[in-house]
């Protein structure tokens, strides 16, 4: 049996319009926040979530549920924000930990979650949680692309394979690298997670 959002998406693709509703309100944060931590500011990461909403409804009818709807989702929403990098010339930059909290002027910050201590982080405290925001926002694109979908959004690395079209094997290669290039941030900073 499918997950709960795919079998609101099949719901939607029978013509079940109202079931879009739901799914959009479940779904709308963790967009948001993925745009968020791949660069974009509050008006685009909403912007970018809203157009994958909208491409996601029109293309309904054809919608088939060959894997979860976070794959077919993120992959994209990864396509979107591709696009935006490409035509819009809004690409990622590095964010301070103060936007990704909220603390700025850009709107409402996007937190990462307690994923780091599941992680392999061990205990993440207030100033650890800050530094690690600064380095995922400082990785190069294919690593923090990579981390963000496998760490923070808990996807399996199969399923990040499928959204951005690589093998499971260069997955784990780059989240190697990500981890080694965050914790070499965190010991330029003087701190190691506990």
């Amino acid at each position: 049996m499918a997950d709960p959002d795919t079998e609101l998406m099949l719901r939607v693709a029978a013509g079940d319009e109202s079931a879009f509703e739901p799914l959009v309100r479940r779904m709308l944060p963790r967009l948001i926040g993925y745009f968020r931590r791949l660069g974009a500011d509050g008006t685009t990461a909403e912007d970018c979530a809203q157009e994958v909403f909208l491409k996601i409804y029109r293309a309904r009818a054809k919608y088939t549920a060959r894997a979860k709807l976070t794959t077919y989702l993120f992959h994209v929403a990864r396509n979107h924000w591709i696009d935006v990098y490409r035509h819009r010339q809004v690409g990622p930059r590095i964010i301070s930990s103060e936007v990704l909290r909220g603390g700025a002027e850009e709107g409402p910050g996007v937190e990462f979650p307690a994923t780091f201590e599941e992680a392999g982080a061990g205990v993440v405290t207030a100033e650890l949680r800050a530094a690690l925001e600064r380095a995922v926002a400082a990785l190069g694109d294919e690593h923090r692309e990579v981390f963000v979908l496998a760490r923070v959004e808990q996807l399996r690395y199969q399923e990040v394979a499928e959204i951005l079209g690589i093998p499971v094997g260069t997955v784990k290669s780059r989240m190697h690298g990500a981890w080694r290039q965050i914790r070499d941030f965190l010991a330029r900073e003087g701190l190691e997670p506990t």
